[in-house]
């Protein structure tokens, strides 16, 4: 319960303000509770609360709960809901009181209100025991469900009885609809609908009240932000990822390489889709780089193939087996199509370069761009032809998203090995090929998509591929000449469903989808 220990100096220290100092010194301010002065600490009901749930943590063995620290959220958080903050506090207020039914039959008020009325709340919904029936109840003497309705309506009656009351209800309960209690449709028919429109519009005042207080002057919207800093700032060395990026969300490389703003990593996050995509690539590079030309025999590079999976999913079986179990069966139907792939294309090749880096140098006028990249897979023939494989566990982009420039990764490293920016590859006039490899281990375990021209378009992949070299230059002029703004989500079927930094930009506020989910 070390944790537990943190977290409470932690909050205690919040609550206590930045006078309290060392957070590790313990609560309130250093040595308050030991010495029972308890004075500094405000009168509110749910930090007794909170402090009743934190002495219990303190009392329980250790031993009895095993776990990773990444489970404490979770489990606090299920403790914490168990726990009920009374209304009262100390200092209750002079004039108000919040009761349950039965408190209030006990008091008189000038005004009553009376809240709450949705069927299944006032009355509450009647539950049959599964263990014990309505006969068996009466059996042993228990009453029925019903009878805690009736007592609700007494309850209900009673309330009225008051020369002030007010009646109030909840047109939606967590976004749904909810229907009007039998008691107020009852008290609907009795008094007829011209004295229940009169009570209506009584009311109406009190709406008014309360509009009055959620009410805000009217807002500016917010505009869609295009920074434009210095072009000095535009960063003078990109990767084909980020050049992606600059295409589908310039804003992104804004905040990363202008403001130097890069995202944190969750704190304690179990691995994700991505951590599981690097293990594939590494045991495919792996197993590539130590078969750069001829593979051994079949029996063999399975073995070899299997022990270095072994090795990579290692950590991840010993520390999140729940992941393991899912992850390894995905792995294995992958590796099952995954060497008889490899064994057919190697007939045709004169050596495989897995996860290999390179640097293009653009000059730009005065200045030089460089662009980075690192290629899955570059395969080369021995006619001296060459094809670009990159390796995705996830899906892989659609040819119209290729050709319409939004996703040049392949076509932006095939562009730098025409260049001889990867070591090993001389300057060259022929296209290399492009494929994609959709390795998700699900029903369609290993699926290789080469890139082609999507339907209706004329244009070859030789064409693609200096179309987008051209577009990349002329993109990184305008940025580097200041004419380009750093706009954020400037094509939205094209961005990514969450950016890192759509807190930042604020996209929720401006956008269509923002005011969708208002």
């Amino acid at each position: 319960m070390a944790v537990a220990g943190r977290h409470r100096a932690t909050v205690d220290w919040l609550v206590a303000g930045p006078e309290a100092g060392d957070p590790e010194a313990g609560v309130l301010k250093a040595g308050d509770r030991e010495a029972g002065n308890l004075e500094a600490a405000p009168a509110d009901a749910s930090l007794a609360c909170l402090d009743a749930l934190f002495d219990d943590l303190e009392l329980t063995d250790p031993e009895l709960l095993p776990g990773r620290f990444d489970d404490y959220p979770a489990f606090f958080t299920a403790l914490a809901r168990d726990r009920t903050v009374p209304c009262a506090g100390a200092a209750p207020h002079p004039r108000l009181r919040i009761l349950g039914l039965l408190e209030a039959r006990l008091l008189t008020a000038d005004r009553v209100v009376l809240g709450g009325l949705d069927e299944g709340v006032w009355p509450a919904k009647t539950v049959t025991d599964a263990f014990l029936n309505r006969p068996m109840r009466g059996r042993v003497g228990l009453d029925p469900p019903e009878r805690r309705i009736g007592q609700m309506a007494h309850d209900f009656v009673q309330g009225l009885g008051c020369h002030d009351a007010v009646i109030t209800r909840s047109a939606k309960r967590e976004g749904a609809p909810t229907v009007p209690s039998r008691l107020l449709q009852r008290v609907r028919a009795f008094v007829g609908e011209t004295r229940w429109r009169g009570a209506c519009d009584a009311g109406q005042r009190f709406l008014a009240y309360s509009a009055a207080i959620d009410a805000l002057p009217a807002q500016p919207r917010l505009t869609q932000p295009k920074p434009r800093p210095d072009p000095a700032l535009f960063p003078r060395t990109l990767s084909v990822t980020e050049i992606e990026t600059l295409v589908r969300d310039p804003y992104s490389i804004f905040a990363r390489h202008v403001l130097g703003l890069d995202p944190l990593d969750p704190l304690a996050a179990q691995p994700g889709a991505s951590d599981r995509g690097s293990m594939v690539h590494d045991i495919f590079s792996a197993f590539a780089e130590r078969y750069p030309e001829a593979l051994p025999e079949v029996g063999l590079a399975v073995q070899h193939l299997a022990d270095i999976a072994v090795n990579a999913f290692a950590e991840i079986e010993n520390t999140y087996p729940e992941l393991y179990a899912e992850w390894w069966p995905r792995y294995e139907r992958m590796a099952a199509a995954y060497l008889p792939w490899e064994v057919e294309r190697r007939a045709g090749l004169k050596r495989v370069h897995p996860e290999i880096y390179g640097r293009w140098e653009i000059p730009m006028g005065r200045e030089t761009f460089t662009l980075r990249a690192r290629a899955d897979r570059i395969e080369s023939r021995a006619d001296g032809s060459a094809c670009i494989v990159d390796f995705k566990t996830g899906a892989p982009p659609s040819s119209r998203e290729i050709f319409a420039g939004f996703s040049p990764q392949l076509t932006l490293e095939a562009a730098m090995l025409m260049a001889g920016a990867f070591p090993g590859f001389r300057r060259t006039r022929a296209v290399p090929d492009l494929l994609y490899v959709h390795a998700s281990g699900g029903r369609k375990a290993f699926t290789p998509i080469p890139v082609k021209p999507p339907r209706g378009d004329v244009r070859t992949v030789e064409a693609i591929v200096a179309e987008h070299a051209e577009r990349l230059r002329g993109l990184v002029a305008r940025f580097m000449t200041g004419e380009a703004a750093y706009i954020s989500r400037p094509y939205p079927k094209y961005a990514r469903d969450y950016g890192a930094y759509d807190h930042l930009a604020r996209v929720l506020e401006w956008s269509l989808a923002g005011e969708g989910e208002a």
